[in-house]
């Protein structure tokens, strides 16, 4: 997935902005109706980082941090990174407002009285907040789970060992610090799988999201439509995926609506891009889970078995 570069520094909060593609100009308004599978990577590069997701429908954010102090600075290098642009300004108080302006749902703890709520509903799916912890995993959950205290009503947690669904679902992507994560009793966070893990087949309720680098996990080229061994290896890792009540993404892939149908054909749950309006309008023409109609196809197929269509071994993210 190419990746936006920030090209200037362009207020006094120092905040990296890119130049807003032209076809997304339109989304500065009211909120769309919900994508449940359009998963905004490194959404913090555009102008407008998480409102300008969910202004357009995404239920899926991911961010890059860096612990640095008693700080988590947003940005995909070092040298990106910008005192001003933490994980609180860009995301966490701006999904904060967003949960406190909507219907309450069952998850959210104490906000109500049960007999009031409104259900969380494929009308309004749940949100995803990806973080992928560039450096120093303990250290960044550490800083996390503290930073996470003001969106505690609204957060998927696990308690006493039951699975307590919430408007948003964090989970921990890159360097993450499993065993950390795993020997918390009570928690809120969550740990982003590798597609070796639907062998070893962990506690959904710790890895409840499964992330495979698109060309060695299919073993496919990056550029054109993916091979039949490819969509079988694609369909397969995500039956095996739902079987164990887990989602599935891929990463590193191109913005190439042939490998969209290919997701969506196969029922991946979160399909990436750095060109969020552009996902958008496909998935509300040929996504059925978006209102759209399903994809035309990603190519013939054949009746012969692929070799070797096992889970590869973990991958990093990028």
């Amino acid at each position: 997935m190419t990746t936006l570069l920030p090209l200037l520094v362009a207020t006094m909060l120092g905040l990296a902005a890119t130049p807003t593609p032209p076809h997304e100009t339109h989304a500065a308004g009211a909120s769309s109706p919900p994508l449940p599978s359009a998963h905004a990577h490194n959404d913090y590069e555009h102008d407008d980082p998480c409102h300008g997701a969910l202004n357009l429908g995404f239920r899926s954010l991911e961010v890059d941090v860096f612990p640095v102090g008693d700080d988590l600075l947003v940005g995909h290098d070092p040298e990106d990174l910008v005192p001003e642009r933490t994980i609180e300004r860009l995301y966490l108080e701006p999904l904060r407002r967003w949960c406190a302006s909507r219907p309450a749902s069952p998850g959210d703890r104490g906000m109500v009285d049960p007999k009031t709520i409104q259900a969380n509903t494929i009308d309004d799916p749940a949100l995803t907040l990806l973080v992928d912890i560039k450096r120093a995993g303990p250290r960044a959950l550490e800083l996390l789970l503290r930073k996470l205290e003001p969106l505690q009503p609204w957060l998927t947690r696990v308690t006493d060992g039951d699975l307590v669904p919430g408007r948003i679902t964090v989970i921990l992507s890159g360097n993450r610090p499993v065993a950390e994560v795993a020997a918390l009793a009570d928690r809120v966070v969550f740990i982003d799988g590798r597609p070796g893990d639907l062998e070893r087949n962990p506690p959904v309720t710790l890895v409840p999201l499964v992330s495979g680098s698109y060309g060695p996990t299919l073993r496919t080229p990056l550029i054109g439509a993916p091979s039949d061994d490819a969509i079988r290896r694609l369909r397969r890792l995500t039956d095996l995926a739902h079987a164990q009540g887990r989602r599935i993404r891929f990463w590193g892939h191109l913005e190439d609506p042939r490998i969209w149908s290919a997701f969506v054909e196969a029922g991946v749950d979160l399909i990436g891009t750095d060109d969020r309006a552009r996902l958008a309008d496909w998935l509300r023409t040929n996504d059925p889970r978006c209102g759209g109609d399903a994809p035309s196809g990603s190519g013939p197929m054949t009746d012969e078995t692929p070799d070797h269509a096992e889970p590869p071994e973990d991958e990093p993210t990028p």
